[in-house]
C-alpha cells in the first residue's frame, strides 16, 4: 500500500471516530504525498483522482467543523487545478482530456455546496456559467 493510501485510510478512520483534528492532519499529509508523487508522474490519473478525493474529504471535514468558507475553498482548489490542466498547452492531450472530464466531478460538489450555503449572486452566476461551459466542453465518446 502506498503511503498516501495509508494516510487517507487513517484520515477516514479518524473522521469516522470523530477525531477531526487527527483526520485533518492525515488528510493534509496525504495531499503532500500525493502532490509529490503526482508531480513525478503527472499523467497518472489514479493519483489525480485520489488527490481530488482528499480535497473533497477535507471539505466535508471543515463543513462538519462549521467552517463552510474553508470547506468551499477545499472544493475550489481541485476545480481550479483541473481548469488549468485542461487549458495549458504544455500538457499532453491525454492529460488535458482527463482534466476536462474531471471538471464535471469537481464542479458538481461546488454546485451542491452553493445550494446548502447560499453564495453571493455573482458567485452563483459564475458557477452556473461554469456548469454550462463544462457541460458544453465535455468530450463526446463514440
Amino acid at each position: 500500500m502506498e503511503v498516501w493510501q495509508s494516510l487517507l485510510l487513517k484520515g477516514n478512520d479518524s473522521f469516522n471516530k470523530l477525531s477531526l483534528p487527527l483526520a485533518e492532519e492525515y488528510y493534509h499529509q496525504a495531499i503532500e504525498c500525493l502532490e509529490h508523487e503526482w508531480h513525478a508522474d503527472i499523467e497518472n490519473s489514479n493519483l489525480l483522482m485520489a488527490w481530488i478525493s482528499v480535497f473533497h474529504n477535507l471539505a466535508v471535514l471543515y463543513e462538519e467543523l462549521g467552517q463552510p468558507k474553508i470547506a468551499f475553498r477545499y472544493l475550489q482548489i481541485p476545480h481550479q487545478r483541473m481548469t488549468e490542466l485542461s487549458q495549458q498547452s504544455q500538457y499532453s492531450d491525454d492529460l488535458k482530456f482527463v482534466a476536462l472530464r474531471t471538471l464535471k466531478i469537481t464542479l458538481m460538489p461546488l454546485l451542491a455546496f452553493s445550494k446548502k450555503y447560499p453564495a453571493c449572486d455573482g458567485c452563483l452566476s459564475s458557477l452556473k456559467k461554469m456548469e454550462i461551459t463544462v457541460n458544453a466542453s465535455q468530450p463526446v465518446m463514440h
